[in-house]
């Protein structure tokens, strides 16, 4: 994205699987700075993210072939809906608005269609990912998750 960040009271903020991936599986930098902004979040009646039950099947595949059950533990209990974090449930219209869009884009893989439907049919202002292969022409504006990006919403977060 380029450009200034704007947050307003309401502002919602998509957060694709691979956010939560980077955050429970992560290390560095971007790792600390997402668990910073989901914790500040949480602790705020400002923002809130949304993410769609399709996360939970994509998260869930790595910790099952590993054998992980922490990871399996903490994805179960961070794809559930609570004050800050709406998980969407993947219902017929979201089915259908997102071939539509993958008709229109061929490239564009089903799983990411699905997220980008639920994120434009939510509200949300921004589509928080890693993928880089994902543009902003699907109605919600994409925001890299970088270091610097995720630095300035935590940064409109706390009011600075």
């Amino acid at each position: 994205m380029n450009g200034t960040i704007e947050i307003t009271a309401g502002t919602r903020f998509y957060l694709d699987t691979n956010i939560f991936i980077e955050v429970f599986e992560g290390r560095g930098p971007l790792s600390e700075l997402l668990v910073q902004l989901l914790t500040a979040v949480e602790n705020s009646s400002r923002q809130r993210f949304v993410t769609s039950e399709l996360a939970l099947a994509e998260l869930l595949v790595k910790p099952f072939i590993l054998q992980r059950d922490d990871l399996i533990q903490a994805y179960d209990n961070w794809t559930i809906s609570n004050s800050y974090l709406e998980v969407v449930p993947v219902v017929r219209d979201v089915l259908r608005d997102a071939a539509a869009l993958r008709a229109k884009d061929r490239s564009l893989k089903l799983p990411d269609a699905i997220h980008l439907t639920t994120a434009r049919g939510t509200g949300c202002r921004y589509f928080l990912t890693r993928d880089k292969k994902i543009k902003s022409q699907y109605g919600v504006e994409i925001l890299d998750a970088t270091q610097e990006n995720v630095q300035a919403i935590l940064s409109k977060v706390h009011g600075k």
